[in-house]
């Protein structure tokens, strides 16, 4: 059964990665694909351009990948996302041999393998060319050379971890040394600090029998020291490019409107789905009740490394949700190093009730927005759970009940709820538009962006509303996305509804909308235009 779950995992992934709107965006998307595909027609091979000029807002890593998968397998959105699927991959094949050489059972290496594949964090970010799932297999790969040279002290697991995570600094900059720090500041804190008969006491003697540990760490600057060397000293931009990017794009994060710090927390539930559950048992149970094994070292680690990393990403006033995912994969370590069984966590009681809320909830919005097959499925989900919690005596059935119900959580509600009600593909809709010059009308650069990217043969120009007789008077095609007056030359062709990003309602017109099926208060409208009179 593990090995037809993977398949579907692969058909899963396969179905996804071509699709341009994909079922959980992620805006910054728009910008690394349009960066890829405008350096290729450019030939901004070496510094990725953005809008004819160099890339400010992140290292080349991302973008260098995404032009070479481009030239193999040509242009589109599945050449372009399988750069993060590839390290998707390489993620899980880490993970393999983390989990099998912990607990030695193949059976619990390929479920712990299998349950990661299908979390959100990897059906969401190893799906998107973006720099999150990356950046998940450089921060694994550092704790997999760590974790090895502890067993075996050889010391090229470390010397070749490290200089494989330095490059991750061409992903997002010197973050990921910043993790590296805390993964051997929270080891050092567990192996320094002793808490004895009420006394703190400090082994400073073990950070000398670490100095091998310490000097390998700085192999993680090789990389970076010598990508930044070679923009200061040889890119006539570089010192403006490093500037921007340290200062500007870094240090800004300080700066810009404030953001609830529960937008962290929110990233520990939400990328963990649908396994949040387990994992808040497992880690409460890990500081409770510590197991003495071989492997308390690591769970100690990992335990204050997770406080470190989310009060790291507390402190700058801008905080995103998905800040958080480079560290789930490590959550998935736990249960083998805890010696605690996926059966075990997931047969809990409360996780049994709390899958059957959601799949509540999923039959709850399949009656509102009237989705038949999403009903059909929410129904005998509810059923199996059900049957699970009353009636199945044996323990096999139970858990083959909860483990297919709880793994397909994310691929219901990816096929059977946001697909019926995603946006109309922008390709059909505005295919009329060829190789012509279209203006596209919006509040944000990206938009047009993204007007590019899914038209690739049209020559799109970006205008804000009080700008389109200025910006627009070339361009044959106009596709406004708000309200605005078209000029007169203009003529309407057609129309299309696309949901809003940003809601401004208060919780009762909203459930009114919800029940009374208004889908206008959710939507805006798209309207296509073309100069002259239509014949």
């Amino acid at each position: 059964m593990v090995y037809l779950l993977f398949g579907l995992l692969l058909v899963i992934f396969g179905s996804l990665l071509g699709v341009p709107d994909a079922p959980f965006p992620q805006g910054d998307e728009i910008m690394h694909i349009r960066s890829v595909r405008e350096s290729l027609e450019l030939g901004s091979y070496l510094l990725p351009s953005l809008s004819g000029l160099p890339n400010p807002y992140k290292p080349p890593l991302l973008f260098w990948m995404g032009m070479v998968s481009d030239s193999f397998f040509g242009v589109h959105y599945l050449s372009e996302r399988l750069v993060s699927f590839a390290f998707g991959i390489g993620t899980i094949v880490l993970l393999y041999r983390l989990v099998f050489a912990i607990t030695r059972s193949k059976s619990e290496t390929l479920l712990s393998t299998l349950l990661f594949g299908f979390s959100f964090l990897s059906l969401k970010f190893f799906g998107l060319l973006m720099m999150e799932g990356p950046m998940v297999f450089f921060l694994l790969f550092y704790f997999y050379s760590f974790y090895f040279y502890k067993q075996t002290k050889q010391t090229s697991y470390l010397i070749i971890g490290s200089l494989v995570t330095g490059i991750g600094y061409l992903l997002k900059g010197p973050i990921i040394h910043v993790y590296v720090f805390f993964i051997l500041l929270s080891y050092f804190y567990v192996k320094v600090i002793r808490l004895r008969n009420g006394k703190i006491t400090f082994q400073w003697n073990q950070i000398v029998r670490e100095k091998f540990l310490l000097f390998s760490s700085v192999l993680t600057f090789v990389i970076p020291l010598l990508w930044i060397s070679f923009l200061y000293f040889q890119i006539p931009s570089g010192k403006d490019l490093l500037r921007f990017f340290f200062i500007t794009e870094n240090i800004g994060k300080f700066y810009s409107s404030n953001q609830s710090g529960l937008r962290i927390w929110m990233g520990w539930f939400i990328y963990t789905i649908p396994f949040t559950i387990p994992f808040l048992q497992l880690v409460w149970n890990s500081i409770r009740f510590p197991k003495q094994n071989k492997h308390k070292i690591y769970v100690s680690t990992l335990l204050v490394f997770f406080l470190l990393v989310t009060c790291l990403h507390l402190l700058p006033n801008r905080k995103d949700p998905y800040y958080v995912t480079p560290f789930i994969s490590f959550l998935f370590l736990l249960t083998s190093m805890q010696r605690v069984s996926w059966q075990t966590l997931l047969l809990s009681k409360i996780n049994r009730y709390s899958i059957l809320v959601i799949y509540f909830i999923l039959l709850f919005l399949s009656i509102v927005l009237r989705l038949h097959t999403l009903f059909i499925f929410s129904i005998v989900g509810v059923l199996i759970i059900v049957s699970s919690l009353c009636f199945f005596q044996s323990v096999k059935n139970q858990w083959r009940a909860i483990l297919i119900t709880q793994i397909l959580v994310i691929p219901m509600i990816i096929f059977f709820l946001l697909k019926p009600l995603s946006d109309p593909d922008l390709r059909e809709v505005a295919k009329v538009v060829g190789e012509n010059s279209v203006c596209v009308v919006a509040e944000n650069p990206w938009t047009a962006m993204d007007v590019q990217n899914k038209l690739m043969s049209a020559k799109v120009k970006f205008a804000l509303p009080l700008t389109i007789e200025e910006n627009c008077s070339e361009a044959i095609y106009l596709i406004s996305f708000v309200e605005t007056n078209v000029p007169k030359e203009f003529s309407r062709v057609s129309s299309w509804f696309q949901w809003k990003q940003h809601l401004q309602m208060n919780v009762r017109s909203l459930l009114t909308s919800v029940f009374k099926m208004e889908k206008q208060k959710f939507q805006t409208e798209i309207s296509l235009w073309k100069k002259g009179s239509l014949e």
